[in-house]
C-alpha cells in the first residue's frame, strides 16, 4: 500500500511570492503542492518568466517549509487542433528542465477540453494530436529523467480509463505517467456506477499513477458539474481508495483541488480518513 502524502494546489492560495505561498500551505498542514507558476506568481506572465532565480527561490522555500512540489503544473493544450499546438509543445518542453531542477515528482497537464476544439474535430483526432505532441516531449523528458503526467477528464480528448491505456500503449515511454483525478472520471451518467471505473483504472494503469487529485463534485439536474465541499461530494472516495490501497507505489501525493484555506484543517482530516 502506498504512503499517501497530503497536499494542495498552490494557486488555490491566491497570488504572492513563492515564500509567502509555500509558508501558508505548510502552516495549514499540507506537505506537498501542485505548482503552476503562471497561476500564482504575479511576475510570471509566460513560461519564459520562470527564471533561474525563481527556481532557486522555490528550492529555498521548499527546504525551509518542508514542502515538496509533487506536480509542476504546465497548462498548455497539447491536443488542440490548430496552429497553437506547436508553440504549446515548445512551452511544455521549456519547463522540463524546471521540473528536474525543482525535484518535482512530475510535470503535468490535462489533455484539452473538447469544447475548445475547432468545429468538427473528433476525439480520435484529438487523441492523435495529443500523441504527436507527447512524442516530441518524451524524448527530452527521458534524457532529463523527468516524468510527464497526463490527466484524463470525461469531457477532454483523453476521457476514459480505456483512452488512457491507448495513449500509454501508443507512446510506450517509461516516463509517461498519469494523474488520477477521481472526480474527473465521473459524470452524471456514470455517477451511480463508479465501482466499475475504479476497477478499470486499477487494472489498466493503476501502477502508472504518480499523483491523485481530491475535490468535491456533484451534478445539477441537467447533468452539468457542480463544485461542492468534500463532505457533500458524490465522488466515491471509499471505492477509489480501496483501489489505490492495492497499488505498488511507495508514495502517492494526494492533492486537494479547489482548496479553501479557511477549511484546510477539516479538509485534511477528511482526506486522511481515506489514507
Amino acid at each position: 500500500m502506498p504512503e499517501f502524502i497530503v497536499g494542495a494546489r498552490l494557486h488555490d492560495y491566491g497570488k504572492g511570492t513563492i515564500d509567502e505561498l509555500l509558508g501558508r500551505v505548510a502552516a495549514d498542514g499540507f506537505s506537498a503542492v501542485q505548482l503552476a507558476y503562471k497561476k500564482c506568481i504575479p511576475s510570471v506572465k509566460s513560461y519564459a518568466d520562470v527564471t533561474d532565480t525563481l527556481v532557486a527561490d522555490t528550492l529555498t522555500a521548499q527546504s525551509a517549509y518542508h514542502v515538496k512540489t509533487a506536480v509542476l503544473g504546465t497548462y498548455v493544450e497539447l491536443a488542440i487542433n490548430d496552429e497553437s499546438r506547436l508553440q504549446n509543445v515548445a512551452d511544455f518542453k521549456s519547463q522540463l528542465a524546471v521540473c528536474k531542477a525543482l525535484g518535482a515528482g512530475c510535470i503535468g497537464t490535462e489533455t484539452t477540453n473538447m469544447i475548445k476544439q475547432p468545429a468538427g474535430t473528433t476525439r480520435e483526432e484529438a487523441q492523435d494530436l495529443l500523441c504527436r505532441s507527447l512524442a516530441e516531449i518524451l524524448p527530452v523528458a527521458e534524457e532529463l529523467g523527468v516524468l510527464v503526467a497526463v490527466e484524463p477528464v470525461t469531457y477532454h480528448s483523453m476521457n476514459s480509463p480505456a483512452a488512457v491505456r491507448h495513449i500509454l500503449d501508443t507512446l510506450r515511454s517509461p516516463n509517461l505517467k498519469v494523474i488520477f483525478d477521481m472526480s474527473n472520471l465521473v459524470d452524471a451518467g456514470s455517477v451511480d456506477h463508479q465501482a466499475a471505473i475504479w476497477d478499470q483504472v486499477g487494472e489498466l494503469w493503476g501502477d502508472q499513477i504518480v499523483a491523485v487529485h481530491f475535490k468535491g463534485q456533484s451534478f445539477k439536474p441537467d447533468g452539468s458539474l457542480l463544485s461542492t465541499s468534500l463532505e457533500e461530494s458524490r465522488t466515491d472516495y471509499t471505492g477509489a481508495f480501496a483501489m489505490l490501497h492495492q497499488l505498488p507505489q511507495a508514495v502517492l501525493p494526494v492533492l486537494r483541488e479547489e482548496a479553501v484555506p479557511a477549511r484546510a484543517a477539516s479538509d485534511i482530516a477528511f482526506m486522511k480518513g481515506y489514507f
